[in-house]
């Protein structure tokens, strides 16, 4: 009985995790970044962990004049009130890579360098 216990204790804990990450920082509970130096190093990083946690890599255009290397945004149809949020920036630190779990609403992500918006769409 033991067993079934500590069996059935574990995956609940692991159903409510909401990323498979390598080394990140955490902010909070559904929040994620990783600081590379190395451009390749920062989106070879950027796409496996979005491959990982069953998203395709898009290319952007990019100009280093604005320092936004790629946004994704997701809203699952399951979970309208949130967006799954991924974005890679350059910043004085490297090259930021974010994963962040939101709810569904207007917000700006203020940096020291540079702001995101992101309006709901439904």
């Amino acid at each position: 009985m033991k067993k079934f216990i500590l069996f059935f204790t574990l995956g609940i804990s692991s159903a409510h995790a909401q990323w498979k990450f390598p080394t990140v920082t955490s902010i909070g509970d559904t929040s994620f970044y990783r600081i590379e130096h190395n451009l390749e190093t920062a989106l070879t990083g950027f796409k496996n962990i979005l491959l990982v946690n069953g998203y395709e890599f898009q290319k952007k255009a990019y100009t280093p004049k604005d320092r936004i290397m790629y946004v994704i945004y997701d809203v699952h149809p399951r979970d309208p009130e949130h967006v799954y949020l991924f974005y890679l920036i350059e910043t004085q630190k490297g090259y930021e890579a974010w994963y962040e779990y939101r709810t569904n609403n207007d917000f700006e992500i203020i940096n020291d360098e540079l702001t995101i918006t992101y309006k709901r769409t439904n």
